[in-house]
């Protein structure tokens, strides 16, 4: 039997998935895997006969069954492609939009992240938790990128930003002309804040990013410049990633007062 063989009769049957995750936990006769699966004796004992010509289980000499070191391989690989399915499902209109900057993730980092999306019902759900991460309150240390010109966005910056705050922002020319365009006297007063930096790329941005005070936060955004959907997390794998690339964009920006015409 081949390996696609193999996966194709462990996927063809619910009750072989249940009977597989039940001998992970401890080993036993047909009858009780029947009665906790949910299924009949008859199935359990097929399954267990093609698990055992798979060399996946083995029968004790007292009846009980049991995975071999094989067949747990195949429980912890079964289950980690499952997470890797459901993550995948989950953050799929992030990935549509921000697939570039996840090729690089490490493992298992967007499985810890929340993911926040865009629906018809609630358009602007990723924007109302970017405003609770962010929260009201002066923060230590804020770092950011935006690829838009946005008001609110203005507005929860400043509404965090206190005597002790560090802040630094990266906006490439673009999004830097029109925010002096549309709001030149908020832009004029934030270069005068000793607390905070503005640097420009001359990459064009299409995500955004935030790391605040051991929150790690990354932005998808549509063709048109949408936010379609948001991934944080504080666990510190997930702010170790999104500070990597955060850092990978400000290796690029420069200050504005050094920016070349």
């Amino acid at each position: 039997m081949s390996a696609r063989e193999d996966v194709a009769f462990l996927v063809g049957s619910q009750s072989r998935e249940a009977i597989l995750r039940a001998l992970a936990v401890e080993p036993r006769r047909p009858t009780a895997l029947a009665e906790h699966c949910d299924c009949a004796r008859e199935t359990a004992q097929r399954t267990l006969a093609g698990f055992c010509d798979r060399g996946w289980a083995k029968k004790r000499s007292d009846g009980l069954y049991h995975l071999t070191p094989g067949g747990t391989m195949v429980h912890e690989r079964y289950e980690r492609f499952i997470e890797t399915v459901e993550c995948a499902d989950r953050m799929s209109e992030f990935l549509a939009n921000a697939a570039d900057i996840c090729e690089n993730a490490p493992p298992g980092v967007l499985g810890q992240m929340n993911i926040t999306t865009a629906a018809d019902n609630d358009p602007h759900a990723p924007l109302n938790r970017y405003l609770t991460i962010v929260g009201s309150e002066p923060v230590d240390r804020f770092r950011g990128v935006t690829p838009i010109v946005s008001r609110v966005f203005n507005e929860s910056a400043e509404a965090v930003l206190g005597e002790d705050t560090r802040m630094e922002l990266i906006v490439d020319r673009g999004v830097l002309e029109r925010s002096m365009d549309a709001y030149p006297d908020s832009f004029e007063r934030a270069r005068d804040l000793d607390q905070f930096e503005l640097r420009v790329t001359e990459e064009n941005l299409d995500f955004g990013l935030l790391v605040v005070d051991g929150h790690g936060l990354v932005s998808a955004y549509d063709e048109h410049n949408n936010l379609t959907a948001l991934v944080d997390g504080d666990a510190s794998e997930v702010v170790s990633w999104v500070e990597i690339l955060y850092e990978s964009v400000r290796s690029t920006s420069v200050p504005i007062d050094r920016l070349e015409p």
